[in-house]
């Protein structure tokens, strides 16, 4: 055989094989980074500025296994290791000295499956301390517990059930400094010292509520103090001695964290209540005074625009610190999720700012602005296509929630899945979650989206709604009916006690219709009645529409559908290629494309089989859009092209070197958006949970294509 011979034959074997591919780019949107050794991390629940600049954060959870993160200078400079998996769960303060770092965190033994004394027993957690050296790398003491020998066990308890427990469960405040670690426990109502080198208790006093600490150059204690519900700070020396600084809060300030700036002895504290901004005290040898406060009133709540993006609106702050220089730095963990690093000279002049903002997330376009607008669930994207080089394109625009103003907005519980629609002339946000519990319509007034329609196929059990007045059983449908945003009994409709079945497949088309279908094959439709003086879609179950899903399945798992053009696409299982695994969401093993819907006929026109290895490679999400679907599996992040013309497989995207050739798993079932530009470009946007941020393919399809 000839050498070009051999070579074609290996070519078209590999096609044959592992799919055909086509010409694309991968890009990013929502991390200052694009994978590999460097990403922001998820959350940021506390944090610690050493005097070089050196910027330590800590969080509950990571990902990809970065819940006590290091950065300086605008750029990622390690992190701790072993701080997740097995059991091991990240926490709220860390703090460090010249030689160690100290974070406080948690260990369980995942439901009593991790055995030996490095894992409390069976149904209990430990929540502790642990030493790490600076790089990174643990640092075992004598006597230390835990996995590695490095953990000082405060207490053993009972694994929390809630996420408020679990937060109850751990420290809040650490401090050290070369000879001393200082440790703010509230479950015991204690601050305890111990030697840094042996990690032994040298002295312990009694404080209500201790939290957040920090040293100042006398050697003395700034503590946060929460009684009751007020909050306050008071200052001890290093053996317990109250001294008589005190500042006492009224109820609208919610202190989280706060700092010494030695060099102009003043108190720097977070606020995040309604002013979102940093308080600045001085006289702190006599009685602390208010002397100032540190970026906008209100955050990026407040002012003429809520929601848009500024250097000094700051949303949802947990860190304060003050460098040797007199650099201030602040940390951000977002409502719903997001992590935002900032550096300020001590003039207030943004230094640099890191941002982690998507975590399981995906991306919709707004169609009216050819994509030059992006939205995930809570966040506004402005977008750059000229731009060339990957994760230069975006530029975080606006947040899309108030906490303050909503309170009890569903995104706040994290949901995933954007749809942007335009209905009757207005623009909407559509929102969906990991399981498919309910579908969310919200309507913007500017920048920020208000809940508007809700259907909900169950009561909701979550902690934010315990108040809200919803029907005690089964579905419901709310609607805006006052324009407030809020949720009151009369505003809660069609509750018919109907306790519907798991399913998953939620969709509203580009006329505003609301469908969803059960996986024994009902379909219902839910046409649009109108919009309200509020600007609230009407919808009524009186006036839904029911059919029943065709042969040749017999599991309905999706449900796509366009009116303009009267064409529906469902996936599910059939006869011919049946479930065989375990999985649960996924998209099926057939996708299915109907013409003439609404007209009554039910005659696929093309079925297309997709990759299917029970437990192993199976497709989690698709869409469509222009002349193609896209459909992505749920461990690589493998988007499969195929024709809409024919149901062909004419293509693969995979995650390319631009984000360090990785994803997480995607994990919801509406996981991938996509979007024809008009000079032909398609965007694909996936969810990427592993490195916090949202993949975007660009492909611009060749003429055989």
């Amino acid at each position: 055989m000839k050498k070009t011979s051999l070579l074609l034959f290996i070519f078209l074997f590999y096609i044959c094989l592992y799919g055909q591919t086509v010409s694309y780019k991968t890009t990013w949107i929502g991390n200052s980074f694009g994978g590999g050794e460097k990403w922001v991390q998820d959350f940021l629940e506390g944090m610690f500025v050493s005097p070089d600049g050196t910027v330590y954060t800590a969080s509950v959870w990571d990902e990809a296994g970065r819940e006590f993160g290091f950065y300086k200078n605008g750029d990622v400079v390690g992190y701790c290791k072993e701080t997740h998996g097995w059991g091991t769960l990240g926490g709220y303060a860390i703090t460090a000295n010249s030689k160690y770092i100290f974070i406080a965190h948690l260990q369980g033994n995942e439901g009593g499956h991790l055995q030996g004394k490095e894992y409390p027993p069976k149904g209990m957690i430990w929540a502790g301390i642990s030493r790490y050296n600076k790089d990174g790398t643990l640092a075992p003491f004598p006597n230390g517990g835990g996995r590695f020998g490095a953990m000082l066990i405060l207490h053993t308890l009972p694994e929390p059930a809630r996420a408020e427990d679990l937060e109850n469960a751990q420290v809040h405040g650490l401090a050290a400094d070369e000879k001393r670690l200082y440790v703010s426990d509230q479950f015991a109502n204690t601050i305890k010292v111990y030697d840094v080198e042996k990690m032994e208790l040298l002295r312990q006093w009694k404080v209500e509520g201790p939290r957040q600490l920090a040293l100042d150059k006398q050697g003395t204690i700034w503590l946060i103090q929460k009684v009751g519900k007020i909050y306050r700070i008071t200052r001890f020396t290093t053996d317990g001695k109250q001294l008589p600084q005190l500042i006492s809060f009224p109820p609208a300030v919610l202190p989280t964290a706060l700092c010494i700036d030695n060099a102009k002895g003043r108190l720097l504290v977070t606020d995040n209540g309604e002013s979102q901004q940093i308080l600045i005290y001085g006289d702190l040898e006599k009685q602390p005074k208010l002397i100032g406060k540190f970026g906008e009133k209100g955050g990026i709540y407040g002012g003429k625009n809520p929601g848009v993006v500024g250097p000094l609106r700051f949303a949802g702050l947990k860190g304060v610190g003050v460098d040797d220089r007199g650099n201030i730095y602040i940390g951000c963990s977002l409502p719903s999720c997001g992590t935002v690093i900032r550096a300020f000279s001590s003039q207030g002049k943004l230094l640099w700012e890191l941002l982690g903002l998507e975590f399981v997330h995906t991306a919709d376009a707004d169609p009216a602005t050819d994509a030059q607008d992006l939205y995930t669930p809570t966040k506004h994207y402005k977008m750059d296509w000229n731009k060339t080089k990957p994760g230069s394109e975006w530029r975080w625009f606006a947040l899309t929630i108030n906490p303050f103003r909503y309170p009890h907005d569903p995104r706040l519980d994290n949901l995933e899945a954007p749809l942007i629609r335009y209905i009757k002339g207005r623009k909407y946000l559509i929102v969906r979650g990991m399981y498919e519990h309910a579908l969310l319509i919200y309507r913007f007034d500017g920048e920020i989206a208000v809940p508007s329609v809700i259907f909900s196929r169950e009561h909701w059990k979550s902690e934010l709604w315990k108040n809200v007045p919803q029907p005690g059983k089964g579905r419901w449908i709310w609607r805006d009916k006052n324009g407030d945003g809020e949720f009151q009994a009369d505003e809660f409709y069609d509750a018919d006690g109907v306790e519907e079945p798991e399913f998953w497949a939620w969709w509203v088309d580009e006329e505003g219709g609301v469908w969803y279908g059960l996986q024994d094959g009902k379909i219902y439709y839910f046409p649009l009645l109108g919009i309200d003086q509020y600007g609230n879609p009407i919808y009524s179950r009186e006036k839904a529409l029911e059919f029943q899903m065709p042969p040749p399945l017999n599991h309905l798992l999706r449900i796509e559908y366009h009116p303009q053009n009267d064409v529906m696409f469902l996936s599910g299982y059939t006869e011919e290629n049946p479930k065989r695994g375990g999985e649960w969401g996924i998209v099926g093993t057939e996708i299915l494309r109907f013409d003439d819907w609404m007209k009554g006929n039910r005659q696929a026109r093309w079925r297309a089989k997709l990759i299917y290895e029970p437990e192993e490679t199976f497709i989690k999400a698709f869409c469509t859009a222009g002349d193609y679907l896209f459909a992505v599996e749920c461990r690589s992040a493998k988007v499969h092209i195929y024709s809409l013309k024919t149901g062909e497989k004419i293509g693969e995207m995979s995650p390319g070197p631009e984000v360090a050739s990785e994803s997480g798993w995607v994990d919801f079932p509406d996981a991938i958006r996509a979007y024809k530009r008009k000079d032909g470009e398609y965007l694909v946007s996936v969810e990427e949970d592993w490195k916090n941020k949202v993949i975007v393919y660009r492909w611009r399809p060749a003429r055989n294509e």
